[in-house]
């Protein structure tokens, strides 16, 4: 099971036992009935990642049947689906689509981080290590500024704190 599909579980466990119905025709329209629109297309969106090279997804749905953080929530499943379960994007991403309530951390917001997670971190050390090849490389850049993700920072915490 894609990872992608299991965060669509997440929330919509009713879809769980419809996952395979795309084998059988028979079995597609009954999967659909006593499902809302938003469970329908998020169905269909589910056997599109778990079977991409036998089952499309229409973009439309997106459109006819979502609005905000349903559809938010469906764009971010469907880049992450394409940046870390397939091979069709095999560079590291230069395209981000960052929101107000993202997780990273610019140069001084990582030196806050880590310090206050046991590692003395200044903005200056921050950059010397990177210079160094002592530092995880940024997620973001942006104008020539430095992003990290809380997942990279993290990362870089747990190699590098002394119990």
């Amino acid at each position: 099971m894609k990872k992608a599909t299991e965060k669509v579980l997440e929330i919509f466990p009713v879809l769980e036992s419809k996952i395979t119905a795309y084998e059988n025709v028979l079995l597609i329209e009954e999967s659909m009935k006593g499902l809302n629109e938003i469970e329908k297309t998020f169905l269909k969106l589910i056997w599109f990642f778990e079977e991409p090279e036998s089952q499309s997804f229409d973009i439309r749905n997106l459109y006819l049947h979502l609005t905000d953080e349903w559809l938010e929530l469906t764009l971010e499943l469907i880049t992450d689906y394409f940046r870390e379960e397939t091979y069709l994007i095999q560079t590291k991403p230069t395209f981000s689509i960052i929101k107000e309530d993202d997780e990273y951390l610019g140069m001084s917001q990582l030196a806050n981080y880590l310090t206050e997670n046991g590692l003395n971190y200044s903005k200056q050390r921050i950059n010397m290590a990177y210079k160094r090849g002592k530092m995880a490389e940024p997620d973001l850049v942006i104008s020539g500024m430095k992003y990290w993700s809380i997942e990279t920072a993290e990362k870089f915490l747990k190699g590098n704190k002394l119990y």
